[in-house]
């Protein structure tokens, strides 16, 4: 695609293009009755695009680069930088940072919009021909996703999945992400590698950010689901209503705003209707969606067991019924389980397939996710990183029976600081809470710490020296560790045969964020050591 066709095809009036070479189309393309490029007296139609990209770093030679204000830089300060790499162009959003090469100029509430619909564009509108499921919500959209690609490969499908634990391919391969829902130069890019490697299906968490900024473009949904919402992210979106706002967007677009809606004309769309913001949604999109749950929605489950081998559960939807035999854990894990068989069921496929895929499925990495191969010395590690999910793990982990629940969590910096003190509340769920550092960034560890701590002594845990937490049977109590992993190996010390230990916050992440640096950490490497060192496994 040449520059001026996708201007063209964007729609941009010629005024929205600055610096255009001599030559070059003033409103999009040339006449169609030209000759061909490079015959004497055709215009210029702009150089061939090759690529799209928002880092500078990145760009190549006719690649389009993307300049994002982010948090804490100005894409538009990089243009010199891309250029001297050889870009075709820049989309930027107004004043003009001046260059050598054409800028396309987009106001800043529709700039990763349009930016990530050139970048479809650029890459050959690369979803054509693939199913697309997109999962959103607070907690759950990364095991809902890698449930949803076990039943898609059950149905015969090569899924791709793009979320939080990165891209996977389907034969196999995984790359890290940078976060839940890229921006739209590197999803466009990473859909076009999927389709390229065979993917004929895609399974997409969806986070409120991306919604919220328009990083989607015009992709769209065969299919969504809704898995509920607790706060979380609220330093990005100010209050509960507009996190709802956000992410009703996937299904029904914001009153007043540019009508994006990706599952608007989905053929299933699948609500939580146990959560309450789950129940407002349905209420709101009336009989175009399905609810699922529990307690309410004409899909229901009913756990039949939840034991430390793992969930049984049924489920009855007017497609007929199937039983589930998982090795997950846990009551959330249960309503993971449910949504993805509301969704294999919604899209058509037969009980009997949906019910085997999600029997044998592994579910995703970090979440609730078993360490160790002691029974009696039970260690788990999960993601939670917000109330909601960190209340939903400490509540799964207690169903399991355990002699005392020990606790390991911390909470992240340059985030929502007014979530901490809840943060200490949810943990304060278990017998023995242990708070530690867990992403700082460019926060005081202690200052972090200090605002969760006021959750757990409000809850009513009294506060013992880390020297002092002794090895017996003692409950009631937490400790204030930051070093991470010797909060961990404290924990790992403390266990006694039947209690179990809970590490969370970082759940799959194998690093710590300390200032601007990403340090290598796993909790799980180091809950296992921990584990080991004390005899607890192999």
């Amino acid at each position: 695609m040449f520059l001026h066709e996708l201007i063209e095809a964007l729609g941009l009036p010629p005024e929205a293009v600055a610096g255009r070479p001599e030559g070059f189309p003033p409103g999009g393309a040339a006449p169609a009755d030209v000759p061909a490029r490079g015959a004497p007296g055709v215009r210029d139609p702009g150089p061939e695009l090759a690529g799209a990209t928002e880092d500078s770093r990145e760009v190549g030679p006719g690649w389009l680069f993307c300049a994002f204000r982010g948090a804490v830089s100005d894409g538009r300060d990089f243009v010199p930088q891309a250029e001297g790499n050889g870009c075709a162009a820049t989309i930027c959003a107004p004043p003009d940072p001046g260059g050598a090469r054409p800028r396309i100029l987009v106001g800043e509430g529709r700039l990763r919009r349009v930016a990530s619909e050139a970048s479809r564009l650029v890459y050959g509108e690369p979803d054509r021909g693939l199913f697309k499921v997109g999962v959103t919500g607070t907690n759950g959209k990364t095991t809902v996703c890698a449930l949803a690609e076990a039943v898609l490969r059950a149905a015969g499908r090569r899924p791709g999945v793009v979320g939080t634990t990165g891209f996977r391919f389907p034969g196999g391969a995984v790359r890290e992400a940078p976060n839940t829902t890229p921006e739209g130069p590197l999803l466009w890019r990473t859909l076009r590698e999927m389709a390229d490697g065979g993917a004929d299906a895609l399974a997409m968490e969806v986070s409120s950010h991306a919604l919220a900024l328009g990083r989607l473009g015009p992709l769209t949904f065969d299919a969504a689901v809704f898995t509920n919402l607790s706060r979380d992210h609220l330093d990005f979106h100010g209050d509960m209503e507009s996190y709802f706002r956000a992410k009703r967007r996937l299904f029904a677009g914001t009153p007043g705003g540019d009508g994006a809606a990706p599952a608007a004309g989905a053929r299933a769309l699948l609500v939580n209707a146990d959560d309450a913001w789950g129940a407002r949604l349905l209420e709101e999109l009336g009989a175009r969606a399905r609810g699922f749950g529990f307690g309410a929605g004409e899909i229901r489950g009913e756990i039949l067991r939840s034991s430390r081998e793992g969930i049984s559960l049924s489920v009855r939807s007017p497609e007929g019924g199937l039983e589930i035999r998982s090795g997950l854990l846990g009551r959330f894990n249960a309503e993971n389980l449910l949504a993805a068989a509301a969704l294999g069921l919604a899209c058509g496929y037969p009980p009997e397939l949906v019910g085997g895929a999600l029997s044998g499925a592994a579910g995703a990495p970090g979440r609730l996710s078993r360490v160790g191969t002691d029974p009696e010395h039970l260690a788990l590690v999960d993601y939670a990183h917000a109330p909601g999910a960190l209340e939903a793990a400490v509540a799964a982990v207690r169903e399991l029976g355990p002699a005392r629940l020990i606790v390991v969590f911390g909470c992240g910096g340059d985030r929502d600081r007014g979530k901490r003190p809840l943060m200490g509340r949810a943990a304060a769920g278990g017998d023995v809470v242990i708070l530690t550092s867990d992403n700082p960034r460019t926060e005081d560890p202690l200052a972090i710490m200090a605002e969760a701590e006021g959750g757990l002594a409000a809850a009513g845990l009294r506060k013992v020296p880390a020297g002092e937490a002794g090895t017996g049977e003692g409950r009631g109590f937490y400790v204030s560790e930051p070093d991470r992993a010797g909060a961990i190996a404290l924990g790992a010390g403390l266990m006694r045969a039947g209690d179990i230990l809970l590490v969370c916050g970082k759940g799959h992440e194998d690093y710590q964020i300390v200032g601007r640096e990403k340090r290598r950490f796993d909790d799980f490497e180091v809950t296992l050591e921990a584990l080991r060192s004390g005899g607890k496994s192999e």
